[in-house]
């Protein structure tokens, strides 16, 4: 009877040593489907899963940009994603999450002829009801909802949403849209991406009716990230993409948002201590050096 409790005792402990070493499936929102978001968390997973040691697998999920994101990673569809800064802050997020900086982003306000040069000016009486196009889930919509939140000046802009940046692009360009029967002129609109890289469903077929134009109400430098620095800093923006700056001013002044890695610590529950602080690591560490290549590429 001895040496069965010990053949027993035996195979549990190989059972729960076999359990133990099985990967956990890490879900990584990355963003749209052939975006930067996408390629750079594909990278990041990838080192994660090397940094791991077979602690982990990982999941690649495409969404719709950081609104889809930040929702799924409120209700645990994913456990790690690429957001803007001021969706971390303006979403509903878990608990308990980690927040690493990851790179700057630009945003742009691009107009035709016909629209607003100085997005401020939206602000006016003159210019009030004008129409603002973004991509519907994006992270355009992300900062002009955030720009509503920070300064009241802003919170009753007049929010346009498309499917995609093509047909956003297309009314900015054309200056106006007809919705529900009634005409409504478009001042420009909001465009979140790399600095000098802006998608090129916009500039291939707008790149010569469209221009940079200029965001730099001072409002939005106050407000701090999650991490309690600069949600948006200013910056200035060149040409990009073939797309000109407006010819009142070489190098318009705009705002630069971070993207940030958060992931959901809940990840490691249920995970014994040394393997949870190991997979911890290895995210950390991934996340470090990814983020540093990223800034030694920019130099």
């Amino acid at each position: 009877m001895k040496k069965m409790f010990l053949v027993v005792g035996a195979m549990m402990a190989l059972s729960s040593a076999v359990f133990a070493a099985e990967p956990k499936e890490l879900k990584f929102c990355t963003g749209a489907e052939g975006g930067f978001y996408e390629s750079f968390g594909k990278q990041v997973g990838s080192d994660i899963k090397k940094q791991g040691k077979g602690l982990v697998n990982v999941e690649y999920i495409n969404t719709e940009g950081s609104v889809s994101s930040a929702q799924m990673l409120k209700d645990g569809d994913c456990d790690i994603a690429i957001l803007q800064a001021d969706a971390v802050i303006s979403r509903s997020m878990p608990a308990d999450i980690a927040i690493s900086d990851a790179h700057q982003e630009a945003i742009y306000w691009l107009h035709s002829k016909k629209g607003v040069e100085d997005f401020a000016d939206l602000t006016k009486d003159k210019f009030k009801g004008r129409g603002i196009a973004i991509v519907n889930g994006s992270g355009a919509e992300v900062t002009l909802r955030n720009f509503g939140i920070v300064n009241k000046d802003y919170k009753d802009l007049n929010i346009i949403g498309f499917d995609d940046w093509f047909s956003a692009a297309k009314a900015a360009s054309e200056g106006k849209i007809r919705r529900a029967g009634n005409d409504i002129l478009i001042a420009g609109m909001i465009y979140v991406g790399r600095p000098g890289n802006v998608s090129s469903q916009i500039t291939d077929d707008f790149k010569e009716d469209l221009t940079i134009g200029s965001i730099k109400d001072s409002d939005f430098t106050d407000v701090k990230d999650g991490n309690g620095n600069p949600l948006y800093v200013s910056c200035k923006l060149g040409e990009s993409n073939g797309l000109k700056t407006d010819g009142s001013w070489s190098d318009p002044k705009s705002l630069c948002v971070r993207a940030q890695i958060v992931y959901n610590n809940e990840l490691f529950n249920g995970m014994e201590t040394k393997s949870s602080r190991d997979l911890r690591k290895a995210i950390d560490k991934s996340i470090v050096q990814n983020v540093r290549q990223q800034m030694a590429a920019k130099k």
